[in-house]
């Protein structure tokens, strides 16, 4: 099923700044619809995953916070990962249908319009010449991700893109360049068969992805680092 959606968060990567006490992002932003995965461990030994009752209901922690410039805040170090992921993360994860039973089987296809968008702000790196950041993702149900953003350390922003069904090559396209920590719009669209990506409200990515149509996806935001 069709689901547009729109998310308006600010991000900061790697620094911990200033934590609002009595806020958090479940009391901001509308998170009914997304869980939370966190570079820590849960009682199973992998990722702590969050979920929408949970983040709804005033959560927040070390890794997920609001700053006290407004921002919904993912902050990462080296820690646990999901099963086959190399890296942490503090992620956000789209549930469509997050009362189902099986709510991550719910999801959408290609032949449909649904997009993300953010306000981002990527903080201090730990390593300034070589750290990437994946910011936003299609990720395709128990597949690859059709698309990835990357920001990378020195302000350049790119995107990963698939090339075909297999899931085996990307294209990297440039989306822009950020001058130190200042914010950007990144907005990610899928129109029926077409992939549209925004950088600060220009159009810079046009491709048709009808090659894709055999997944369903969901949307990733956040920081998973690289």
């Amino acid at each position: 099923a069709s689901n547009m959606l729109v998310i308006i968060s600010l991000l900061a990567v790697w620094y911990t700044t200033s934590r609002v006490a009595g806020l958090t992002p479940g009391d901001k932003f509308d998170l009914a619809n997304w869980k939370l995965t966190l570079p820590t461990l849960n009682s199973e030994g992998s990722a702590l995953e969050v979920y929408p009752v949970d983040l709804s209901n005033h959560y927040e922690s070390d890794w997920f916070y609001m700053d006290s410039d407004g921002a919904m805040t993912f902050y990462t170090t080296n820690g646990a990962t999901t099963p086959n992921a190399k890296y942490p993360r503090s992620e956000l994860r789209q549930l469509c249908n997050p009362n189902a039973d099986d709510p991550e089987a719910y999801n959408w296809g290609i032949d449909s319009y649904n997009y993300v968008e953010g306000v981002y702000r990527v903080g201090e790196l730990d390593d300034p010449d070589g750290r990437k950041v994946i910011i936003q993702q299609i990720h395709a149900y128990d597949a690859p991700p059709l698309v990835k953003i990357q920001y990378q350390s020195g302000g350049k922003v790119y995107a990963l893109i698939k090339t075909d069904a297999s899931g085996d090559t990307d294209e990297k396209p440039l989306l822009g360049t950020v001058d130190g920590n200042e914010t950007f719009v990144l907005k990610t669209t899928i129109d029926y068969g077409y992939l549209k990506l925004y950088f600060n409200d220009e159009l810079v990515v046009t491709r048709d992805v009808s090659f894709w149509s055999n997944y369903s996806n969901y949307f990733k935001a956040g920081n998973y680092m690289q």
